[in-house]
C-alpha cells in the first residue's frame, strides 16, 4: 500500500503522479515505497503558461530515478517526463535549462540547446486569475488546418525569432513574435491583449506574446526589464485584471539534484 504525505494545496498533484508513473515505467522489478513524504515549494505561478506542469513532472520523474537507481540521469528523466506529460518542448527546458528545441528523430525525441544572446532579458506579467484550462485543453482551441500562407508565414516567423534570440537583434525578435498559429486564437481570452503588447513595446520590449497557453504575457528585451513588466501589469489592471510584474532570470542548468 502506498501512502503519500505531501504538502500541496492544488489538484492534481503532478509531482506525485509523475513519481508513480515513472516508477511503474521501470518495470515489475521496481516497487513503490510504502510511504513518501515530500515538501514541495515552487516560485512558478501555476496554470499560467509558465511551465509549472513540466517542472512538477520532471521533479517527480527525477525522484523516481533516484529511488530506482540512486541518481537522476537527465536524459532518463527527460524521456520519463515526455512519456508522462507529453509535451517534449516544456520537458526539455525544465530538464536541461536554457533555450531548448525538442527534435523528433524517428520515434525518439532529442533535446538540443539553442543559442540565446547573453544580453537578452525577460519580463512577465502574470494575472491573478488563470484560464482554468491546461495546455492540452487550450490546444483544442487551435484550428485543425491552416491556410498555406499562414503556415509559411509562421515557419518564417519561427526561424526569424530563433535568429533574433541568437543575435539579440531587435527587429528580428519583433518580427519573430508575429505568430499565426496560436496567438490569434488565444488572445481573445486575455483582457486588453493589444494594450498589454503596445504598453510593453512602448516601455522598451523588443517583442511581446502570450506565455505558453496563457494567460501570462512574456516580453523579451535588454537591460532593466522592470519598466516593461510594470507596463504590462498596469495594462492588465486597466482592463480589470490584477497582475504581478516579474523579471526572472534565464535558468541555464535545468534539473539540479543536491
Amino acid at each position: 500500500m502506498l501512502a503519500f504525505s505531501i504538502e500541496h494545496s492544488g489538484e492534481p498533484n503532478l509531482l506525485a503522479t509523475a513519481f508513480v508513473k515513472a516508477i511503474l515505467r521501470g518495470g515489475p522489478e521496481y516497487r513503490l515505497p510504502k510511504l513518501l513524504k515530500a515538501k514541495i515549494t515552487s516560485d512558478i505561478p501555476i496554470a499560467q503558461g509558465l511551465g509549472s506542469s513540466a517542472a512538477a513532472t520532471v521533479a517527480g520523474a527525477a525522484i523516481a530515478e533516484i529511488w530506482r537507481k540512486g541518481k537522476a540521469d537527465k536524459q532518463a528523466v527527460f524521456e520519463d517526463a515526455i512519456e508522462i506529460e507529453g509535451h517534449a518542448d516544456n520537458a526539455a527546458a525544465a530538464t536541461f535549462g536554457g533555450l531548448q528545441a525538442a527534435l523528433a528523430l524517428g520515434k525518439a525525441t532529442q533535446a538540443t540547446p539553442l543559442k540565446m544572446h547573453e544580453d537578452l532579458r525577460v519580463a512577465m506579467a502574470v494575472p491573478e486569475e488563470t484560464l482554468k484550462e491546461n495546455t492540452s485543453a487550450t490546444r483544442k482551441w487551435l484550428p485543425e488546418q491552416l491556410k498555406r500562407t499562414e503556415a509559411v508565414s509562421n515557419q518564417r516567423a519561427l526561424l526569424t525569432l530563433l535568429y533574433g534570440l541568437k543575435t539579440g537583434q531587435k527587429q528580428a525578435i519583433a518580427a519573430g513574435f508575429e505568430d499565426r498559429l496560436h496567438v490569434p486564437h488565444r488572445k481573445s481570452v486575455i483582457a486588453g491583449y493589444e494594450d498589454i503588447v503596445a504598453s510593453a513595446v512602448e516601455a522598451g520590449a523588443y517583442g511581446v506574446t502570450i506565455s505558453g497557453a496563457g494567460g501570462a504575457m512574456i516580453a523579451i528585451g535588454t537591460g532593466d526589464m522592470t519598466p516593461v513588466a510594470s507596463a504590462m501589469k498596469e495594462a492588465y489592471e486597466r482592463h480589470g485584471m490584477t497582475a504581478r510584474a516579474l523579471t526572472p532570470g534565464v535558468d541555464k542548468d535545468g534539473l539540479r539534484v543536491g
